[in-house]
């Protein structure tokens, strides 16, 4: 974030990656959601953008131009223009954005503003990591993938505003280090801990069945190598369970901390967008000797 005013500040962001669907028209909006949210994790309001192309000469005809038309549809959804972008030849097409939003200095939402005593709220279910790895390596049941899918297309959009107008100030999306490694990020820039119920969080359909090593990217393996240190284990949860929490997310949900007393109400409001799920998952307590329990 770059403040330029007393009353105004610019938040830069860039996101881009390989395809985790097959139809290039929805891996373009997916693509675009999972960058601009980056802007609506900080409560910002995006406004343009690039776009960042990789592709290679030879894709079946029709590909690149419907990648380039459902990032621009999700972008027009946002309110974002992509004012333009650069493409170079690579043997593995790669799409996303990089972006540009404005916020308020004082309605900034951070890592570090979280307090003790808050509940922790997720937007979407966890899990479209090991749908999207198990879609890749075999036929999977249709409705698993559509309805990961269908959250992966969600903008954050809505949950930003809502969370602005409750003045929530703590807040991150769950993206590449999975529910675990952005919760962890969040509590280590507050010096917090926090509580967490396994039951609580929101799974997609299917992440269970899926969940094997098979599914399981080396993204997720790494976060589980990295960050399952101060982790309190319920010992019902099983291996299994526990790497769809290491589980990296595209396009996921936001995730926040808010004071108890606000904290039905906003879960009220946000629920109204039926293309979210909401859930409190636990909150936080004061600093311990682990970051995260599940009780």
């Amino acid at each position: 974030m770059y403040k330029i005013s007393e009353d105004r500040a610019i938040i830069f962001t860039t996101d881009f990656f390989s395809p985790m669907v097959d139809d290039p028209y929805i891996f373009g909006p997916i693509s675009a959601s999972n960058a601009i949210s980056d802007i609506y994790a900080m409560g910002g309001t995006p406004f343009m953008a690039l776009n960042i192309c990789c592709f290679s000469d030879n894709l079946p005809e029709g590909t690149i131009e419907n990648i380039l038309k459902g990032g621009i549809n999700k972008a027009n959804e946002a309110g974002t223009i992509i004012s333009g972008g650069h493409t170079i030849n690579d043997s593995e097409p790669k799409y996303g954005l990089a972006v540009i939003g404005e916020i308020h200095p004082n309605k900034l939402m951070t890592l570090s503003n979280a307090k003790e005593g808050q509940d922790i709220i997720i937007t979407k279910p966890i899990g479209n990591g090991i749908i999207s790895t198990a879609a890749k390596n075999e036929n999977i049941e249709k409705k698993f993938l559509d309805e990961s899918i269908a959250y992966m297309l969600e903008l954050n959009k809505s949950a930003s505003k809502i969370a602005i107008k409750y003045d929530v100030k703590s807040c991150t999306d769950i993206t590449g280090y999975g529910l675990i490694g952005h919760l962890k990020n969040l509590l280590n820039s507050s010096l917090l801990s926090c509580d967490l119920n396994f039951s609580e969080i929101p799974i997609l359909s299917g992440a269970k069945q899926l969940s094997n090593e098979s599914h399981w990217s080396s993204g997720a393996k790494n976060n589980e190598k990295t960050l399952n240190n101060k982790i309190i284990w319920d010992k019902k949860i099983t291996l299994e369970e526990k790497m769809i929490l290491f589980d990296p997310q595209t396009s996921g949900g936001l995730l926040f901390t808010i004071d108890k007393n606000k904290s039905q109400d906003f879960i009220m409001e946000l629920s109204e967008n039926k293309n979210l799920y909401v859930n409190k998952i636990g909150y936080t307590i004061k600093r311990t000797n682990y970051q995260i329990k599940f009780v």
